[in-house]
């Protein structure tokens, strides 16, 4: 054999023998690797879990419509008029058109000012005119029910327009459809997605009356985390609120004793404004309503919606704007605004600033009625000296 040969044969072996020798130290290398750690681009199993994910937060929604009103002064239906839509159609037609921003709130809250009884009761003395008077059947409690409102404030000037016994059987017959009665400082209680919230329908006629609404929401707080007064009172038919409303209000605000007032009464709009955090929508307007075949064609729902998130509630507001009725007179039908320029009017007219309007008369403030006299156990007698207000009579 040639060297030449010879070198060629020692040349292959050492390759080889190279070759095993890096396959083998592969094998073992290949082989060394922690059982904690994961290979390249895949999740370890052994991964700790995440602990910053976020709790599940629930939002519970709460509306409030204005002034409901389903009768007329004999209970007596005559073609065209409510009681007439009432026997002709279902009743779930009145809240048809809003129905579907109601049913998915949690909690509706209604100003009802009208006696529901089906006996011949005869009419409240009232010593001012124009006077009016409101009256349905009994039945008619359901088309609250039906439009998804489970909460109805009686704390106005007409429930007691057929005197104590109209005022009993109103009551009967919201309870029947399992309508929460909000009646005058009587304090209600919801839970609602772990949130306990407070409410209470207060008259509100004059600045004294304040002290009163107070007192009860010391009482309430140890019982709610979130509480609402809905207020009735103040001068009809005006844009603005009465500056002894404005007064009341924020003291009320700024008490840190509630978290949102609402108002009716004045059957039309009126703005809203924050002091110390707290929203107070002046006046929600007419809604179901009536009273006239032409009232003012505006109204909203109010929306405050709440959540709860580590303990602390946050909240936020929505207006939707509605009209009263559709077409030329009222058809007793409120429904969501779709026109923009309406809508914009509407939402124009709900942020309008609040400020004392200049006086027109010696007394800013006004007094309940007669038939809305406060209960003696109130202690809410009202101020000989002031004048009553009226029902504004709309053509």
């Amino acid at each position: 054999m040639s060297k030449q040969n010879k070198a060629l044969i020692i040349f292959f072996s050492l390759m080889v023998v190279v070759f095993i020798t890096v396959a083998v130290i592969g094998f073992s290398s290949a082989n060394s690797t922690p059982p904690d750690t994961a290979p390249t681009g895949e999740t370890s199993a052994t991964a700790p879990a995440d602990t910053t994910a976020p709790q599940i937060n629930f939002t519970t929604t709460l509306s409030f419509i204005g002034d409901c009103i389903f009768g007329n002064e004999t209970g007596t239906p005559y073609e065209g008029n409510f009681l007439w839509y009432a026997e002709n159609k279902p009743h779930d037609y009145f809240f048809s058109e809003v129905y579907e921003e109601l049913s998915k709130d949690d909690l509706t809250f209604a100003n009802f000012e009208c006696v529901l009884t089906d006996r011949d009761l005869q009419k409240s003395h009232k010593d001012y005119d124009p006077a009016f008077w409101f009256r349905a059947p009994a039945s008619h409690a359901d088309i609250l029910s039906l439009g998804s409102v489970e909460v109805a404030g009686i704390v106005n000037n007409h429930i007691y327009d057929f005197g104590d016994e109209g005022y009993a059987d109103t009551v009967d017959a919201l309870t029947a459809q399992n309508i929460a009665v909000g009646e005058e400082l009587k304090p209600l209680y919801f839970e609602k997605n772990g949130i306990r919230i407070g409410a209470v329908y207060v008259p509100l006629w004059a600045s004294y009356q304040t002290q009163y609404t107070l007192n009860v929401l010391e009482e309430m707080q140890e019982k709610c985390d979130y509480k609402i007064v809905f207020f009735h009172g103040g001068e009809e038919a005006i844009h603005e609120p009465d500056n002894y409303k404005i007064t009341a209000c924020r003291e009320i605000a700024e008490s840190g004793l509630c978290d949102l007032i609402v108002g009716a009464h004045p059957h039309v709009l009126q703005p809203m404004e924050i002091v110390n955090g707290v929203p107070i929508v002046y006046s929600l307007g007419n809604f179901c309503y009536s009273g006239s075949n032409y009232p003012e064609n505006k109204t909203v729902i109010f929306q405050v919606m709440l959540t709860q998130k580590q303990g602390e509630i946050t909240t936020s507001t929505r207006f939707i704007p509605c009209y009263v009725y559709t077409g030329d007179r009222n058809n007793w039908q409120p429904a969501i605004v779709k026109q923009v320029q309406d809508y914009n009017e509407i939402i124009g007219m709900m942020n309008t600033p609040v400020d004392y309007k200049e006086e027109t008369t010696a007394s800013e403030e006004t007094t309940v009625p007669a038939t809305q006299a406060p209960t003696e156990a109130s202690g809410n007698a009202p101020d000989e000296n002031l004048t009553d207000p009226t029902e504004t009579p709309y053509e």
